[in-house]
């Protein structure tokens, strides 16, 4: 993984886990467990997006790619149907937490400087 990818993934990580912290004090916690839950999705989706092109443009094995895609397929998004369908977090908190699938993407393709 690239180094400014890390970087970003772990300061997002950061800013999430202080922003929690300040909602559950201040009495949301449904919103401090949606917008943790969110964020962890679409880092854990962004992370495997980025090992199916790596696979892709490497050509391995085709097995490796096969498990890759059932991992992120049928498993990762019936998580996130079933956490979108539970009704247990307000959508504000879990569209906030996706926002972090924008700026991974953002970080990986803006042009790096040399």
């Amino acid at each position: 993984m690239d180094e400014a990818l890390k970087r970003v993934i772990n300061l997002i990580a950061l800013t999430v886990a202080v922003a929690s912290v300040v909602l559950i004090a201040m009495g949301r916690l449904s919103w401090a467990t949606g917008l943790l839950i969110s964020t962890a999705w679409s880092i854990i989706n962004f992370l495997l997006l980025m090992n199916i092109f790596g696979i892709a443009m490497l050509q391995k094995s085709r097995k490796v790619l096969l498990a890759v895609l059932l991992i992120k397929f049928p498993i990762l998004y019936l998580i996130g149907y079933l956490i979108l369908s539970s009704k247990l977090f307000p959508l504000s908190s879990i569209l906030t937490g996706l926002i972090t699938l924008i700026i991974l993407g953002v970080v990986t393709i803006w042009p790096k400087q040399t």
